[in-house]
């Protein structure tokens, strides 16, 4: 059995992971609700923001989390694939930054 191959920490830290992606893909989707309830250039950046840093990077880390642990994966990639996860990361987070750059360059008070 695949569950099997994992110490009792293992399995509780691959319990918060899976927990911790679920959580970030409702982030994302209450954001995208958001964009498509107010669908302004500010708050398409802002979903879009929130969709990377708390889905997307959440649900990848999860999967990599799980093949390198499973052996699917050689662990020499880990390297790259932390990278990528960081890129996707720092993508969301600027287009979060632009999104409030826009809201104050509208004249538009946040919050």
């Amino acid at each position: 059995m695949v569950l099997d191959q994992f110490t009792p920490l293992g399995l509780a830290e691959l319990a918060v992971t899976a927990l911790t992606s679920l959580v970030g893909l409702y982030i994302g989707y209450q954001a995208y609700r958001g964009l498509r309830r107010h669908d302004s250039p500010p708050m398409r950046y802002l979903s879009a923001g929130l969709i990377l840093l708390f889905g997307v990077t959440y649900v990848i880390a999860f999967t990599g989390n799980a093949l390198f642990r499973l052996g699917t994966v050689p662990l020499w990639y880990q390297g790259y694939f932390r990278l990528a996860v960081r890129v996707i990361q720092l993508a969301g987070v600027g287009c979060i930054a632009y999104s409030l750059y826009l809201t104050r360059s509208d004249g538009v008070v946040a919050g």
